[in-house]
């Protein structure tokens, strides 16, 4: 799993453990002299670099990425191949926009999977790379 460092300090930095031992990779821009994250979290500030160390350590399972700035980060290099989007009829009015700081690049996405229930509506997303779409 990648999580942005925010979401990973909001979240109690899950205890060091999320999902069961399922390695945690935070992307941060900065790791403090003496600040160890707990369990199976690591702190990696290289974007490709952290995409590369979950790659190689989950196999053929899929990576979960947990935070908006991580997920830009890592569609900005070009290391998101899917996105699954959980969309609640709720305004929060606060936090994050999931698709600010993306810079000028267009990115188009093709819609894989659509559930929807009462209160969600969960949408799963393949990112299409520029040859692509050319």
């Amino acid at each position: 799993m990648i999580s942005g460092r925010r979401t990973f300090e909001l979240a109690g930095r899950w205890q060091g453990d999320h999902h069961g031992g399922v390695p945690i990779f935070v992307l941060t821009h900065q790791v403090d002299d003496g600040d160890v994250p707990p369990g199976h979290a690591r702190f990696v500030t290289d974007v490709e670099d952290c995409a590369r160390q979950a790659r190689a350590d989950a196999g053929d399972r899929p990576i979960m990425v947990h935070g908006a700035g991580a997920a830009q980060a890592l569609l900005r290099t070009g290391q998101l191949e899917e996105m699954e989007i959980h969309l609640v009829p709720v305004l929060l009015g606060a936090g994050r926009p999931l698709f600010a700081h993306l810079g000028g690049e267009h990115t188009e996405l093709e819609l894989v999977r659509r559930l929807e229930d009462r209160d969600v509506t969960h949408l799963r997303y393949r990112v299409r790379r520029p040859e692509e779409t050319a």
